[in-house]
């Protein structure tokens, strides 16, 4: 029987969902995010050990043709003390002013990653509101206005009670991306066809040149159009930061450097983060480099932070494991605002935030939080991989370097590492949870497997009072009877909530094979259509307690003893492990 028909007596819901992609290895669909818990000792595993070697080699082959680029990577996992990687690049020729030996404690310019403090330091301001309009905290907004020729509409003026503070730290707000003009550059502009400019900003701050002010924002911003009505669709924007900047001095009293490093910098324990430069002799700095020692003017909030692998890794690590905000605060926190025109970018306030279903090899999708920046000849990128508890950094400063050397880096340690950290993760969870339960009192059973064919844990044989479970679903969705020919596969996902020795766990359910789930995939124009784990999930209980719930009770090692079948009110011994 077609899964079309199959579908229609299952489940209704599901035939409103169907797409020519599958959602993970074999079709099946996990819920968002961690599969299997993260590994607590990747270091220690044999395949993380050779994926660092191989990393490091192909790392080598390309900093080694590099004769004045510095370059520094560091990845850490949340569980583990040391870094997995800590591995640093001196070039041949380095400025004399600063470092001549390149390590973790060695200072670059952050660039845009600055954006990451600033839209924390919002956050962590009492009597802020990410969706308040930015009115609120700095009206004088609103007596911006265009003048060349005194028109006021919505070409020409940004509606600045329509721009909120969320809205700016995911550049939402519509608005210009600097303060800069290409007229405060010595540059004759009409040579490439310009006319002669009759107002000059003579301001840049980069490569040497004077930084804007807060004064050249006023006297000038309104003379820039607006781009996009608010929320309508992201637009980079450097200026917005230094309006958030506004926001946090008005709501605190306080300067936004003195709130990021007390809030922040302090309670992550960051020693060599600061917007002042640091000594010289510490520095990565490239010959002749003219940003080491710039003040980005109105771009500070935006760009000028300094820092070293050791802190950034720090930082990560106090955001995953919510040190600067709550459990519940971090997880908001590290959600989209919106989409981009890549199917594999969103944007957050302020992450990039990737998406890709290659990676692992269950090829479910997985999400990467970052932040790149780019200032001269400075090039940053900060990653926070949730689903593995992963922080990684890559630094660069030099003109062998650019922001796309650094993405391909990032993007050659995650193809790298990644899979290795997935087989230390299955390993684990081998040990912790795989195996057979059974309780002979109410004649229930289950055998759970960590397996090639899918994400998560595999289930088998899963029968309470002598009842087959997959083969009723249908059932206990309320249809009346079994659905024939159905091919039913249930695989096992950890919901992240725990108390005490005590983690829940959800069944996810597939219907049909991934032959019969592609044919009906056809029928839709969106990718992925069939994977709707989100709309499932739950939706069958009993005495009110889903049938798709599971508890582990764990020993102190870690390690299943036994689970609980919520709905089905029964519990079960583990008997044999896998």
């Amino acid at each position: 029987m077609k899964l079309t028909q199959n579908i229609l007596g299952a489940c209704p819901l599901l035939v409103m969902f169907f797409s020519d992609a599958l959602a993970a290895k074999n079709n099946h669909c996990p819920p968002l995010g961690a599969v299997l818990p993260a590994p607590t000792s990747p270091s220690s595993h044999p395949a993380v050990q050779s994926a660092v070697g191989a990393l490091k080699e192909a790392i080598n082959g390309i900093t080694g043709s590099f004769n004045s680029t510095a370059i520094s990577i560091g990845v850490k996992s949340l569980h583990e003390t040391e870094p997995l990687v800590d591995l640093h690049y001196t070039p041949p020729q380095l400025d004399s002013r600063g470092a001549q030996e390149i390590n973790a404690s060695t200072i670059y310019r952050l660039a845009s990653i600055s954006k990451v403090f600033l839209t924390l330091a919002a956050l962590k301001t009492t009597g802020i509101s990410m969706n308040d309009p930015i009115t609120k905290y700095v009206p004088r907004l609103r007596d911006l206005q265009r003048e060349a020729n005194g028109t006021r509409n919505s070409l020409t003026v940004v509606d600045w009670d329509d721009v909120t503070i969320e809205a700016l730290a995911s550049h939402m707000g519509g608005i210009s991306s600097d303060v800069i003009d290409m007229t405060g550059y010595p540059a004759d502009w009409t040579q490439v066809g310009l006319p002669e400019a009759r107002e000059t900003l003579k301001c840049a701050g980069v490569n040497g040149l004077t930084p804007c002010t807060a004064e050249d924002f006023w006297n000038t911003w309104g003379k820039h159009d607006p781009v996009f009505a608010p929320f309508s669709k992201p637009l980079y924007s450097n200026t917005a930061f230094f309006i958030i900047s506004l926001a946090i001095e008005a709501a605190s009293g306080r300067s936004f450097d003195d709130v990021v490093q007390k809030e922040i910098l302090d309670v992550a324990g960051l020693t060599s983060t600061s917007l002042t430069k640091p000594d010289d002799k510490i520095g990565a700095i490239s010959v002749g480099d003219l940003n080491w020692n710039a003040s980005f003017g109105t771009d500070d909030p935006a760009g000028g932070y300094y820092s070293s692998t050791k802190d950034l890794l720090a930082f990560g690590e106090a955001i995953l494991s919510n040190k600067l905000l709550s459990p519940a605060q971090t997880r908001r926190w590290l959600k989209p605002v919106t989409f981009t025109s890549s199917l594999g970018l969103f944007i957050g306030a302020p992450w990039e935030i990737g998406r890709s279903d290659n990676i692992t090899s269950d090829k479910r999708l997985v999400e990467f939080y970052s932040k790149g920046g780019d200032a001269g000849a400075f090039h940053t990128i900060i990653a926070l991989v949730p689903d593995y508890d992963l922080v990684v950094t890559v630094m660069g400063s030099g003109p062998e370097s650019d922001g796309n050397v650094i993405q391909v880096l990032f993007s050659q340690i995650i193809q790298a590492l990644l899979g290795a950290i997935e087989t230390a993760g299955k390993d684990d969870a081998t040990a912790a949870f795989a195996g057979t339960y059974l309780d002979e009192a109410t004649n229930s059973t289950i055998t759970l497997a960590v397996d090639d064919e899918g994400p998560g844990l595999g289930i088998s044989n899963w029968t309470v009072r002598g009842v087959d479970v997959p083969s009723h679903w249908a059932q206990y969705f309320g249809t009346g009877d079994p659905v024939p020919e159905t091919y039913v596969s249930t695989r096992l996902y950890p919901t992240g909530l725990t108390a005490g020795s005590k983690t829940s766990w959800r069944v996810g359910i597939d219907i049909g094979t991934p032959e019969d789930i592609s044919q009906a995939d056809a029928l839709l124009f969106w990718p992925q259509g069939s994977c709707i784990s989100w709309g499932t999930m739950d939706r069958a209980t009993y005495q009110f307690k889903a049938i798709d719930e599971m508890f582990f009770s764990l020993d102190q090692s870690g390690a299943a003893t036994s689970v609980e079948f919520r709905g089905f009110q029964a519990t079960l011994k583990k008997v044999q492990s896998s």
